[in-house]
């Protein structure tokens, strides 16, 4: 009784002090970085005299909701030389029709129109195959919207650092018009901000952003491509790229627009894909251990494990609390009521969110509107993301991995509605 006693104490201070202690590392890390490699640095004194020409390309599977502001946005950069792909991956809708509207006085966009329905992936490695011949590619989602100088702060680094393999944009939310989008906004500033700020610190970084990211074209086809063999080609790619030891960065300063779910059940399909990703990443790059000069992907690797364990530990330990409370009277496991840890958690997530509007003010003015929102975060984001982890171990660990990769576009907004 007493050794049960004694992992029940344990797994509870687990559940309390590892989100903690990330909230910790991540400020940490992410405030350094903003000192050492984002506080005064002017990144226009090292942009190159001459640009390389660079090539867009853009998946599309039902998109009709968004291409069109996705579109205009490619319209309006200011980059010299760059020519935009649609890979229009066997739509329903009329999303090549939409594409075909900005053809005529655009003659660097294109459209690629797959008959066949054949997943993110691979539409991207047929059009990789087929089409790029410029050194740089850069994929953006179809409802991103890259600001004017994005593109440029997305491609200046390749040309002064030759190991350099991939170069990851700043994703911030458009629209936030009910409480679920200013969450995400949030968590995009003061989670996944901070934590590629402090990964790339430590250097390694788990995923890039696949809404906008840019790439050295030669390695992608030097590495096979994307993996249709994964629930997120992103996560993938950014493994593939650092086991072949290329460099990836994050640019702060090249923003990317994005549409975030807006209702529950869209979020939550967006969340099990992510889970289902990180299970699929453990279970294909689980042979880095065979080799030392993977060592410095351990760390990232093994904070994904601890994730996953925690929220394995916190589902079933409030599923457990819940039952002996009400058919034992003798409440065991991990109370959902929160108590003072809950607010030191709060409190920890206040800072983090502070430091965030702080680092992310000058690319989301209107971020602070989203800081009332911050204390209610954790347990919506704690909550969801758990369940998300636990909901798709079976499917993530003991799955096919053939065609992982299909996709379903998220409902879209037509941004101004």
């Amino acid at each position: 009784m007493k050794l049960i006693e004694n992992i029940w104490w344990f797994l509870g201070w687990y559940v309390f002090i590892y989100p903690l202690a990330l909230s910790i590392l991540w400020s940490m890390l992410g405030y350094y970085f903003w000192w050492r490699r984002e506080r005064n640095l002017e990144e226009k004194k090292y942009w190159p005299n001459v640009w390389p020409p660079v090539t867009i390309l853009i998946p599309c599977h039902n998109e009709s909701e968004s291409i069109a502001a996705t579109a205009i946005g490619l319209k309006l950069l200011s980059y010299p030389h760059y020519q935009v792909i649609f890979i229009d991956d066997a739509s329903t809708d009329d999303t090549a029709e939409i594409i075909r509207s900005f053809l005529i006085d655009n003659p660097n966009f294109h459209l690629l129109k797959l008959t066949q329905n054949c997943g993110k992936a691979k539409a991207l490695n047929y059009a990789i195959a087929t089409s790029v011949t410029t050194s740089i590619t850069v994929v953006i989602d179809a409802d991103t919207i890259l600001l004017p100088d994005s593109l440029k702060y997305l491609v200046a680094p390749f040309c002064r650092q030759p190991r350099l393999g991939a170069v990851t944009g700043n994703p911030m939310v458009v629209r936030r018009s009910n409480i679920l989008e200013m969450l995400q906004a949030a968590e995009f500033a003061s989670i996944i901000g901070l934590i590629k700020r402090s990964q790339r610190v430590m250097g390694r970084v788990l995923t890039v952003s696949g809404c906008a990211t840019a790439y050295r074209t030669e390695i992608l086809k030097e590495i096979g491509g994307f993996s249709s063999k994964t629930a997120t080609e992103d996560i993938d790619i950014t493994w593939q790229f650092q086991r072949h030891f290329y460099e990836v960065w994050f640019a702060p300063q090249a923003v990317a627009l994005i549409q975030s779910p807006s209702t529950l059940k869209e979020y939550w399909k967006q969340r099990c894909r992510w889970a289902l990703g990180g299970w699929h990443l453990l279970r294909t790059h689980k042979d880095i251990f065979r080799d030392l000069r993977w060592r410095y992907l351990y760390p990232t690797y093994l904070e994904f494990v601890f994730s996953s364990f925690w929220a394995f530990v916190f589902v079933f330990g409030t599923a457990y609390w819940i039952i002996t409370y009400f058919f034992v009277g003798l409440p065991i496991g991990f109370s959902p009521i929160p108590a003072w840890y809950g607010a030191v958690i709060s409190i920890a997530c206040i800072f983090q969110m502070a430091e965030a509007l702080f680092l992310n003010s000058k690319y989301d003015p209107r971020l602070y509107r989203t800081f009332f929102w911050i204390p209610w975060y954790p347990i919506f984001f704690f909550v969801f993301g758990a369940l998300a982890i636990v909901w798709t171990f079976p499917k993530g660990l003991f799955g096919n991995l053939e065609n992982a990769g299909k996709w379903r576009s998220p409902k879209r907004t037509v941004l101004g509605k």
